[in-house]
C-alpha cells in the first residue's frame, strides 16, 4: 500500500470557509498527530451548526439513505394495527367455539431480521454498502408483493419474513454508511437521526389505519398498497447515493475513493481531497494494527467487555420481560380488547 506523502505531516496554509452569514473564519490546520499517530481533519474543530452548513450535501445524502426507515416504521406499526382490522380478521382468522373469528398469537412474529443478521455484515464488506441497499430494496419489494396478494396464512407469513429481512439489512448498513461519510462533529447526531424517519413512517401508518377503519373497515389491502409509496421513494433516493469512500479505501482503490469523496464533499471550500484520503488510509492501517489478533466472540465475556455486555443485555431483556415490545407493537389490539370505541386513535396518540 502506498505511503502517505510528506505534505500530510506538514502544516499547510490556513484554509478558510465562508459561513452562512458570509463571515470568514479560520479553520484549524491538518498535520498534528494524536498519540496513536493518526491525523486529524482540519474540519473537526468546526462547531456543530457550522459543520451542518458546510457539509450540507453529506447531510442530504444521509437523509436520502434514511428514507428506508420510513418502511421500518410502517412495517413495525402495521404489524400491530392490521390485526385489529375487521377485514383482516375475516380473511385470516378462524372461527371460535361461539362462532367468533380470532387470530393466532403468532401473526406478528417476524424472523426475517434474525436471518439477515447472519450474512449482511459480510455482504456489505464484500460488495459494498450501496449494493446492500439494493438487496434491502429487493427484499421489501418481494415482501410488499406478497402482502398485496396474500390470501392464506402461509403467504402472509412469507411476506412478513421478506419485509423483516429487508428491514434487517437497513438496520445494519444504513447507520454504518452514515457514520463513514459524516464528519466527526455531526456523526453521532446523524447516526441516531434514523429514529425520526422511523417515527414518520409509524405516524403515517397509524393515521392511515385510523382513517381506513372509519371509511373502509374491511379493506385491509388498501393499507398494504400504500407501502409501495415509500418503497418507490427509497430506490429514487438511493440511485443517486455514492458508495462509501471508506469501502473503496479498504480495498486499496484510490481512484474510486477519490471519486466518491468528490461526490460527497465536492462543494466544500478548502477541502483537500489528498489530505483527507490519507487520513482515511492511516485510520484503516491503525485499525489493522490494533486488530492483528483477531477478536473472538468469547472476548465479549472477558474483563471490562463483560460489564458492557451485561449492561446492554440487561437493558434490552428488561424491556422484553416487562412486555414493552408487545404492548407498543400491538397497542391497537389491546385498545380493542379494552373496548375502546376507536382503538386506532389511541395508536395515533402513542405514535
Amino acid at each position: 500500500m502506498a505511503k502517505p506523502t510528506a505534505n500530510v505531516y506538514e502544516k499547510p496554509e490556513v484554509a478558510h470557509l465562508e459561513s452562512a452569514q458570509d463571515n470568514i473564519e479560520e479553520i484549524t490546520t491538518v498535520g498534528e498527530k494524536n498519540p496513536n499517530g493518526l491525523l486529524k481533519s482540519r474540519f473537526d474543530e468546526l462547531s456543530i451548526p457550522r459543520t451542518l452548513w458546510v457539509f450540507k450535501r453529506v447531510v442530504l445524502v444521509s437523509l436520502a439513505v434514511y428514507t428506508g426507515y420510513v418502511c421500518e416504521g410502517f412495517e413495525l406499526t402495521s404489524s400491530g394495527t392490521v390485526i385489529a382490522n375487521d377485514g383482516f380478521i375475516k380473511q385470516f382468522g378462524k372461527k371460535g367455539g361461539v362462532g367468533v373469528r380470532a387470530l393466532d398469537a403468532t401473526w406478528g412474529s417476524n424472523v426475517g431480521q434474525i436471518a439477515t443478521f447472519t450474512y449482511v455484515s459480510w455482504f456489505a464488506d464484500k460488495f459494498g454498502r450501496k449494493t446492500s441497499f439494493y438487496v434491502a430494496w429487493v427484499w421489501l419489494v418481494v415482501g410488499c408483493a406478497f402482502l398485496n396478494t396474500a390470501k392464506s396464512p402461509s403467504v402472509w407469513a412469507l411476506a412478513k419474513f421478506c419485509n423483516g429481512a429487508g428491514i434487517g439489512v437497513l438496520q445494519v448498513t444504513c447507520q454504518v454508511y452514515v457514520m463513514e461519510i459524516c464528519p466527526n462533529r455531526i456523526r453521532g447526531g446523524m447516526v441516531v437521526f434514523q429514529a425520526v424517519w422511523s417515527g414518520i413512517g409509524s405516524i403515517i401508518c397509524s393515521v392511515m389505519m385510523q382513517q381506513l377503519n372509519q371509511k373502509h373497515p374491511e379493506n385491509y389491502i388498501l393499507a398494504m398498497r400504500i407501502l409501495w409509496g415509500p418503497i418507490s421513494l427509497m430506490i429514487l433516493c438511493w440511485a443517486f447515493v455514492p458508495e462509501s469512500p471508506w469501502f473503496h479505501a479498504r480495498r486499496g482503490n484510490k481512484e474510486k475513493t477519490m471519486r466518491a469523496m468528490r461526490q460527497l464533499y465536492g462543494g466544500v471550500e478548502g477541502y483537500n481531497f489528498e489530505d483527507e484520503y490519507w487520513i482515511i488510509v492511516r485510520t484503516i492501517e491503525h485499525e489493522k494494527t490494533v486488530l492483528q489478533e483477531k477478536p473472538r466472540y468469547f472476548d465479549v465475556f472477558k474483563g471490562l467487555n463483560l460489564k458492557r455486555t451485561l449492561t446492554v443485555m440487561i437493558l434490552a431483556v428488561a424491556q422484553q420481560l416487562a412486555g414493552l415490545a408487545i404492548i407498543s407493537t400491538y397497542s391497537t389490539y389491546f385498545f380493542s380488547l379494552a373496548c375502546l370505541k376507536n382503538p386506532f386513535q389511541g395508536t395515533v396518540i402513542l405514535s
